[in-house]
């Protein structure tokens, strides 16, 4: 009975913590608060075993173990909503997975009472749960340090419960009721006393990665295009050009102006004008290769990276995005292109983009919606 008292105070402690960070992160941060609801109804179900043969077997059996269910399901369906992965089972197939759960749970406590099926039956309909939330744990998570600590978690449930089955399918150590002594029902009821804080701490360091991982994408990058700013572009750049630079490898570098874009704000209206440069670089990225990244320096000028590419195929590449601007869906939109690459160990960032910009000037020059290869 100590061990139970420990797990409700325990999961009453981490739903609290899990509702502060849900309440506290950012709303892009999905699946805390069902975390936190399965730790505070895992804890609400403890005052209900405890108080078994003092209230009646509705309220300290059936309901208990079916609040256990809903809490590791609720689990589930956080971690879905964390990882962002589309629900396994419908919702007709879910409610008979609980009707068949509490309709067994309600025949062998009333109509037949045996604990020892009640027993397997809580172990298998919640072994079922742990098994496909630690499927999609190793599927769907990224491998850090928090996912290792809940498939930890998840592991040892899994384990007990395991254990637990096939002591009742050898008939070793049967139980006679809920504190029975016997060494599996202690170890079996001692588990959540070490799952609950562990999976607790797995939840709160996947969310508090996540929230790292969010914020240095918006340090990098821009927020209406989603392409790199000036300041990551630099860093990448000068990555590029060292590599360029230590092993003699290729790399061209694309300066790009939208034409007459103060025109179009004025025209249309800056709505339109941002759904313009969304549309210029989305459709730019899909014409550039993995490797390649496309980054914005401010207002309409963005510039592409492109490892391992000479100044033919950089022109070959720029000559689509010509054509991509015709075929806008919306406001037909041009784009004037510089080109330079490196060319020698000798050469330096600064004059690898004093060379673009200088070839951009000309393409405008020229009479826009072109490109000029320095």
């Amino acid at each position: 009975m100590i061990v139970l008292f420990i797990s409700f105070f325990v999961a009453l402690a981490m739903s609290g913590v899990l509702l502060v960070i849900a309440r506290t992160y950012p709303k892009t941060i999905h699946g805390l608060r069902e975390w936190s609801a399965a730790a505070l109804v895992i804890a609400l179900c403890f005052p209900l075993f405890i108080a078994r043969d003092r209230i009646p077997d509705l309220f300290s059996i059936v309901l208990p173990n079916l609040m256990l269910l809903i809490a590791l399901m609720a689990m589930n369906i956080g971690t879905r909503k964390f990882s962002g992965t589309p629900p396994r089972f419908g919702r007709a197939l879910l409610f008979l997975f609980v009707f068949a759960y509490v309709a067994l749970f309600a025949w062998f406590t009333y109509v037949q009472p045996d604990i020892r099926v009640r027993i397997a039956t809580q172990v298998l309909f919640t072994l079922a749960v742990v098994l496909d939330l630690l499927i999609l744990v190793l599927k769907a998570l990224p491998k850090t340090s928090g996912r290792h600590v809940l498939v930890f978690s998840l592991t040892i449930m899994i384990g007990s419960r395991v254990v637990r089955l096939g002591a009742l399918a050898l008939g070793f150590d049967p139980p006679a009721g809920l504190f029975d002594a016997a060494a599996s029902q202690l170890v079996y009821i001692a588990v959540p006393a070490i799952t609950i804080p562990l999976g607790t701490i797995g939840c709160i360091m996947l969310a508090s990665e996540k929230l790292r991982q969010d914020l240095e994408f918006i340090s990098r990058h821009d927020g209406l295009t989603q392409c790199l700013n000036k300041n990551a572009a630099i860093e990448e750049l000068q990555r590029e050009t060292a590599r360029a630079a230590r092993h003699g490898s290729k790399l061209s570098i694309m300066l790009f102006d939208l034409d007459n874009f103060k025109d179009i704000n004025d025209t249309h209206g800056h709505l339109e004008g941002d759904r313009i440069l969304v549309d210029f670089s989305k459709k730019t990225k899909a014409s550039l290769r993995g490797s390649d990244q496309l980054t914005r320096f401010g207002g309409d000028e963005f510039m592409a990276i492109l490892p391992d590419t000479d100044l033919e195929q950089a022109l070959l590449v720029a000559n689509r995005f010509h054509e991509t601007g015709r075929q806008s869906a919306s406001i037909a939109w041009s784009v004037s292109i510089g080109i330079s690459q490196w060319l020698d160990e000798d050469d330096s960032l600064d004059a690898l983009l004093s060379r673009a910009d200088q070839a951009l000037y000309k393409s405008k020059a020229l009479g826009r919606n072109r490109t000029h290869a320095a």
